[in-house]
């Protein structure tokens, strides 16, 4: 009944931090520490529920994933890369750096950072670089993810890189990104959202095909818990997210990143 419980309370940490930038691995990690759980035997178990609150995202842009997906302009793709909208070589271009990197580095970032310390640092750190960047930031001249150049989704996925450190944030590195590049905050949000689904899935289905011999009966019904507790909650919070977005842009979650990091330094490390 203990895992059970547990799986649940995971899950919605997964779903309420995954698409906002505050970085869901980082609050899994310390979620982890203040249960007093195995940080190795879960770090797999923290990546393999994403893949709920990814499919979260696919259930609410289903329409833009479909038209990604068609087979019909994936066809005229191959003869006119320079066709105007969001395309999926733009999704391929940003996806690309992450997964090889990532593919690199996988047994050097859980052996080594996965750790409140670095998710401390990390929160502490982009939280004060997302405040600056609301202080800098261009004004936003792309207003639909239709608009976004492969120049704008290669730079923009090659931030995303970053968001291997625990505590980065995937969404927070490529929104701020994307920023800079004069994209608005929603349509940064937006695009965040969509790369977000190849790199995550190909990452979980990786990472489960790794360990799953560790797994047993009852670690599965966990990942089930987990899995559909992180979609529905991933959900909500993707909403609530955009409605948060349209008035305060970024700032009360820069400041919430520095805040917890700080508070969690100080009473747990």
């Amino acid at each position: 009944m203990e895992a059970f419980y547990t799986s649940i309370i995971l899950g919605i940490v997964e779903g309420l931090t995954e698409f906002l930038p505050v970085s869901s691995t980082g609050h899994l990690i310390m979620a982890t520490d203040l249960l007093h759980l195995d940080q190795e035997r879960y770090a797999s178990f923290n990546i393999i529920i994403q893949l709920g609150a990814i499919l979260a995202v696919v259930f609410l842009y289903h329409n833009r994933f479909r038209s990604l997906t068609d087979l019909k302009k994936l066809k005229s793709l191959k003869n006119n890369l320079n066709q105007k909208g969001l395309n999926a070589l733009h999704i391929a271009i940003a996806i690309v750096p992450t997964l090889a990197i990532g593919f690199l580095s996988r047994k050097f970032i859980k052996a080594h950072l996965f750790n409140p310390y670095v998710v401390v640092t990390s929160l502490v750190v982009v939280g004060v670089a997302m405040l600056i960047v609301e202080k800098i930031k261009p004004k936003p001249s792309i207003i639909t993810v239709d608009e976004i150049t492969y120049k704008d989704a290669f730079i923009i996925g090659i931030s995303q890189c970053l968001a291997l450190v625990p505590g980065v944030s995937r969404s927070g590195a490529t929104m701020l990104t994307a920023m800079m590049r004069k994209v608005d905050v929603i349509t940064a949000a937006d695009f965040s959202f969509l790369i977000s689904v190849p790199v995550i899935t190909i990452a979980t289905v990786y990472e489960f095909l790794k360990s799953y011999s560790s797994f047993n009966a009852n670690d599965t019904l966990q990942l089930l818990v987990g899995f559909v507790v992180s979609f529905i909650i991933a959900i909500v919070a993707i909403k609530g997210f955009l409605a948060v977005l349209k008035k305060l842009s970024l700032a009360p979650f820069a400041i919430y990143r520095i805040a917890v990091g700080l508070l969690y330094y100080y009473f747990r490390l």
